[in-house]
This record gives structure tokens, sequence and C-alpha cells, in this order.
């Protein structure tokens, strides 16, 4: 297996992926801080734990549909320019829905269009981001550059749903969404200020080719398809579940804006644990212990979130979520980056990023079927069955049993 040279921070010193990565924290703080605020505030307006469900797959529907798209284009046309058109459009929908609140006038409606032009965003930044930041990095410090990437989304987690939860019982929902678009606007200013190598030969011919022919470079190596398919499904009926704390906040707790802010911050607190373990723990076990073990932790601390009455008992739980959440997405993301030729970075990690999208879509059906079943049923079956294809499939692939990360040399 491959070694952290010099631990996890070894890419910090580094100084462009340095500037990089504060720029993603402030962007990904925002976008955290917006997507929370919309979920309170819909669930304010409309009461309805199915039109909560509505405002995620809003976003779920454009970032499905156009990702794979985005991680084609990663491949023929500089990453960095994509992020910042992709950025920029984000921003003006924060701003629209933050005018509209401030006003007085946010509707849903209001509120579903920032959620799909967010989703509209992310659909082209997560694989040109995916394919970026590795071109900011020696091919020794990829090992350390994922773990302080998926840092970047716990640690923002940590700060942004709390800052958001008691900004909006002391200021109100408009003061939330101009300082999420305050640190989605970061990234586009950061990203001129960064030097890139270039890696690999661009892409040619039609995107349609490029799709199909990244598809079939998936399908040939059970690695990849094993571990994106497992990732896939956890983020269809499981990963969703963070849509969900609003009703379970509410309606099963019996907490206000603040509790619901302390509840969402508990997976990111302890994903930031997850990413500080994962360096020890990638010396240690292999690659399939990790992902294997990591993501039955996970499901059976939703099942245990989802029969949960005591408030710091749900607490401690969504602890147990995140850390073993960021174990598993870390394990995929560093195996994927690892192993992958760069001519198709972009493209299979537009793939994987998938799972950013579907887990809007596992918002939606979490909180529809919720609202028909009620929201524990819903939440324990997702996680049943994900926890059920781990140990039917993932565990027993011989393939993923035998693997050995090896960096590819270029």
């Amino acid at each position: 297996m491959t070694e952290f040279k010099g631990g996890a921070l070894i890419a910090l010193r580094v100084r462009d992926f340095r500037l990089y990565w504060s720029g993603l924290i402030a962007q990904i703080s925002g976008q955290h801080m917006f997507q929370f605020t919309l979920g309170w505030l819909a669930f304010e307006i409309t009461g309805s734990q199915a039109q909560l469900g509505l405002i995620h797959l809003c976003a779920f529907v454009p970032q499905f549909a156009l990702t794979m798209i985005g991680g084609a284009l990663a491949d023929r046309i500089d990453p960095r320019k994509l992020i910042q058109a992709a950025q920029s459009f984000a921003a003006v929908g924060v701003i629209w829905v933050g005018i509209m609140t401030f006003l007085g006038r946010a509707e849903l409606w209001h509120l579903a269009l920032g959620s799909l032009l967010l989703g509209l965003s992310n659909a082209i930044d997560e694989p040109s981001r995916t394919a970026f930041f590795p071109r900011l990095l020696p091919k020794s410090h990829l090992g350390s550059g994922v773990p302080l990437i998926s840092m970047a989304f716990g640690g923002s987690r940590i700060v942004a749903p709390s800052l958001a939860g008691f900004l909006i019982a002391a200021a109100g929902a408009s003061v939330t969404f101009l300082l999420s678009a305050i640190g989605i606007s970061s990234m586009i200013a950061i990203l001129f200020l960064v030097r890139s190598s270039t890696r690999g030969a661009p892409s040619y011919g039609s995107l349609i080719d490029n799709l199909a022919d990244s598809v079939r470079y998936i399908r040939k190596n059970e690695v990849f398809s094993k571990v994106i398919v497992a990732s896939l499904l956890n983020a269809a009926l499981a990963m969703g579940y963070i849509y969900t704390l609003p009703v379970f906040a509410k309606d099963v707790l019996g907490v206000d804006s603040r509790g619901l802010g302390i509840l969402a911050s508990a997976p990111g607190i302890g994903a930031l644990c997850g990413l500080l373990f994962y360096s020890w723990l990638h010396a240690r076990t292999t690659p399939r212990n990790a992902m294997v073990y990591s993501l039955s932790a996970y499901c059976f601390a939703l099942i245990g979130v989802a029969l949960s009455s005591w408030f710091w008992v749900s607490f401690v739980l969504l602890l147990v979520v995140g850390l073993n959440h960021a174990v598993f997405v870390t394990s995929c993301q560093v195996i994927l980056q690892t192993l992958v030729d760069d001519q198709y970075r972009g493209r299979v990690m537009g793939v994987f990023t998938l799972v950013w999208s579907l887990m809007f879509l596992s918002g939606f059906l979490l909180n529809f079927v919720g609202s028909l079943t009620g929201p524990r049923a819903a939440l324990a079956g997702g996680a049943a069955i994900v926890l059920g294809y781990v140990w039917l499939s993932l565990a027993r692939s011989a393939a993923i049993r035998r693997l050995v990360l090896t960096p590819k040399i270029s």
C-alpha cells in the first residue's frame, strides 16, 4: 500500500494547493450554509416533509443529468475556467434567494429555483475540482491531498450548519444567505492566483464518445466498478439523511434551529476526526477492510439515529456516522485518484461525483417516503439496503480483496 510520506499535511507545503484548499473551505462552507438554510426555510414556510424533499429534488435533477458531461468537459477544457464559471453561476442563485428573503417575499418556488441553480453549478464544479486539484501536486503527494480535500468538506460541516442555525435565530435567513454568497465567491478570486500543471493528453471527439469510452473503462476494471457502485448506492439511499434532520429536530426531538445546527454539525465533527484518523488507518489495514467496515458502521449508526428519541444520543450517533462516512469516502477517492489514468481522470471522477448529486435524490426520497411511512422507517430502511449490498457484493469481491495501492507514475 502507499504511505503518506511526511503525514497528511505534506500537501499543504505546496503553495498552489494550499491556496486552492483555503478557497475550497470557503466555498464549501458557503454551500453548506446555503443548503442548510434552504431546508430550514422550506420546512418553516410549508411545514411539509414532502415539499422539503422537493427542494432537494430540484438540486438533484440538473446535477445528476449533467455531472458526467461536466467530467467530460474537464478532460477537454481547463478545469480552472470551468470552476470559476460554475461558482459565478452559484453565487447568482444564492444572491437571488437572499434578496427575496430579505424583502420578505421568499416563497417555495424561490427556494426551488435557488436549489436548481446550485445543482447546475455543482454539475460542472464537482468533476472539474476532482480533475483540477491533482494538477497542483506531485504524484507522490496525492495520497496526502485527498484526505485534505475531504477534510475541507468535513470541517465546513462543523462550522457552517451551526453558524447558520444561530444566525437564522439571531439575524434571520437573509444574513445567512449573504455569508453563503461571500464564501462561494471566494473560490473565484483565489483561482486567479493558482498555477497548475497539465497532465495527460486532452480528450477529443464527441462528448458522447468520450462518455461511452469512460463507462467502458470503468466496467473493465472491477475495482473501479465496485467502488463506484457502492458509493452511488449509499448516496442514493442513505446520504440524504442530512436533509431529514429538520424533520427529526422539530418533530422527533423537539428542538429549534439552534438544536438543528448542533445536530447538523455532528457529522462534520465526526468526519474531521475520521480524516485525522485515516492516515493511521491507511497504514495499518487494507483498502478493502477500510471501505467495508467503515460503511457497515456508518449504516448501523444511521439505523440508530432513526430509532433514537434522545437529542444527545442522536448527536453521538451522528458523530459516528460522520467519522465512518469520511473514512469510506476518502478510501474510495484515494483508490480512484491513485489508480486512474490521467486521460480518464475527469470522466471517472465525474462518475464518482454523481455521489453528491444523488445525495439530493436521497434527500428527496427519504423525505418523500418519510411523509408516507414516518421518518424513522425511511431512514432505517435506506441504511439497511446499503448494508445488505456491502456484505453481499463489496465484501465478497476478489479484486477488492486483493487490492494494493501503487500510484501510477506518468
